[in-house]
């Protein structure tokens, strides 16, 4: 069938969507912000269509012969965001970087391409159309290495140009450029359609990661391979948001290897593309991650959150409505408690919208998917509800289908 694939759903799942309070405490963090209210009982959700792509698909980059670790330079996958273009059914999709978490020279890039669904067929087609590959604001091909990146962070050179990334986030600007977020630096770019990274919007040094080799044990920045990790722009323009995969060095514990807390620290930009505040967001549990952001309005946003399970291990993902109303700047607090919040912090404000393993989406169980990454609007669907769009990260593994959920939402606006 090539490049197009389509799959039928067999029953659509629909379900008036209430909010929930927490009552399964998973650790020792109760979910104090997620608050009982009307605004999610106005709001329905329905699975539209869901579609699977063959993992051992190639892209259109041009890319020839094999990696490092014997992966095709030019295969598709490791998703780890979408956007919508704003025009007919055209999406991006951005790739994280390759396969073997940063051992190969993987370019990175974005694609292009058609996504269209039918509810009455409930099938999903896609097409790829274009493949552009990143490069550095002086021209340089961006790769995913971990070694590239590792020689930047020690580099003693203030003239070094960083040329690795691990792209995690994507969205368009109101002038049609590309705002991209990573978790090595962490960066937060601006670039062109062609995928050449033109600026950078400043990070809080209190964000910036440390190499290995400068600090054994880090003492602040972002863990490693959990930076910036979803990104987000209000329909304005005028606020980007953009948070971290989990909390940063500074406000959480080390255990073994990985830094464990629920607060999560996000960035909030102005119109001027400064840094205005540091809002926290608070995990359901210190064990789960957040994949991504998405603007509903100017205050509300759609955040990913779930754990690092497949199957019928899998516990944790969940979409929640965050809104930032209220939320205290924390941006003069240096470190944050792993678990409670200090007195006069206010997090950002929790509503569920969609257990992604509810058995009504059919999602769940032996077919839950570990990675589900990538979160956004797309054009409405016949009926005027809007599409909600997901896409999973399939590790650029050949034998792990790559998949797309089409939600239909209404009422979030009312």
């Amino acid at each position: 069938m090539g490049w197009i694939e389509m799959k039928r759903w067999s029953e659509a799942a629909c379900v008036w969507v209430v909010l929930v309070s927490l009552c399964c405490r998973i650790d020792a963090a109760e979910a104090k912000n997620v608050t009982s209210s009307d605004e999610s009982s106005k709001v329905t959700v329905e699975l539209i269509a869901t579609l699977s792509v063959d993992g051992s698909l190639h892209d259109l980059s041009g890319e020839q012969g094999v990696l490092e670790d014997g992966s095709a330079a030019d295969q598709f996958g490791g998703l780890s965001a979408m956007e919508y273009s704003g025009q007919g059914n055209r999406f991006w999709l951005l790739a994280d970087r390759g396969a073997g978490d940063g051992e190969v020279t993987y370019r990175c890039r974005y694609h292009e391409v058609e996504l269209t669904v039918d509810p009455q067929t409930r099938e999903i087609t896609c097409e790829l159309v274009e493949t552009h590959m990143l490069s550095t604001p002086n021209g340089q091909p961006i790769v995913g290495s971990s070694v590239a990146d590792e020689a930047h962070l020690v580099s003693t050179d203030p003239n070094h140009q960083w040329t690795a990334l691990d792209p995690e986030g994507i969205r368009k600007l109101p002038n049609g450029k590309l705002l991209l977020s990573d978790e090595y630096g962490p960066h937060v770019m601006i670039a062109d359609r062609s995928g050449h990274v033109e600026k950078e919007l400043p990070v809080p040094e209190k964000f910036l990661r440390q190499g290995r080799a400068e600090a054994s044990v880090p003492f602040r920045g972002v863990a490693y391979n959990r930076g910036l990790e979803g990104i987000a722009v209000t329909p304005s323009g005028k606020c980007i948001l953009t948070m971290p995969q989990s909390p940063l060095v500074q406000d959480s514990v080390a255990y073994k290897g990985m830094s464990l807390g629920v607060n999560c620290r996000c960035i909030v930009y102005g119109a001027d593309r400064q840094c205005v505040s540091e809002i926290v967001y608070v995990m359901d549990s210190k064990r789960n991650g957040l994949s991504e952001v998405l603007a509903i309005d100017e205050n509300r946003f759609l955040v990913l959150e779930r754990d690092g399970k497949a199957g019928v291990e899998a516990k944790e993902k969940k979409i929640y409505i965050a809104d930032m109303r209220g939320a205290t700047d924390v941006s003069e607090i240096a470190s944050l408690p792993e678990m409670e919040l200090p007195g006069g912090v206010t997090p950002m404000k929790k509503t569920l919208l969609i257990d992604l393993l509810d058995p009504r989406y059919g999602l769940g169980g032996e077919r839950a998917k570990e990675k589900a990454e990538g979160l956004c609007w797309g054009p409405n669907l016949p009926d005027g509800r809007r599409s909600l769009w997901l896409c999973y990260d399939n590790d650029f593994k050949s034998f792990n289908e790559t998949e797309f959920d089409c939600f239909a939402i209404s009422g979030l606006n009312e």
